[in-house]
């Protein structure tokens, strides 16, 4: 999903092209920091174009956290990968 400006707020749209996208980086992988956080590399573009990248530092808990939130959602959602299957053919 991208998010773009309106004057009454924020509009969520599927479209890559329009507004600013954070995504998970296809460039690098998931790596420990030196002080020994998790660091997610992400990838920030503004209507289609690269416009850097970054980092999600988070602490093993927080990333503990969000590893089950993300279990959960997928659960309720009914994805397979929450049932250990494949995620995807």
């Amino acid at each position: 999903m991208t998010m773009t400006q309106r004057r009454r707020g924020v509009h969520v749209t599927a479209n890559p092209r329009q507004g600013v996208r954070v995504q998970r980086s296809t460039e690098s992988a998931l790596r420990q920091t030196g002080a020994g956080r998790i660091a997610l590399p992400l990838s920030v573009s503004q209507n289609g174009a690269g416009i850097g990248d970054a980092e999600l530092v988070m602490t093993c808990e927080a990333a503990a956290e969000l590893y089950a939130e993300l279990g959960q959602a997928l659960a309720d959602a009914g994805h397979p990968a929450a049932r250990g299957e494949t995620p995807c053919p």
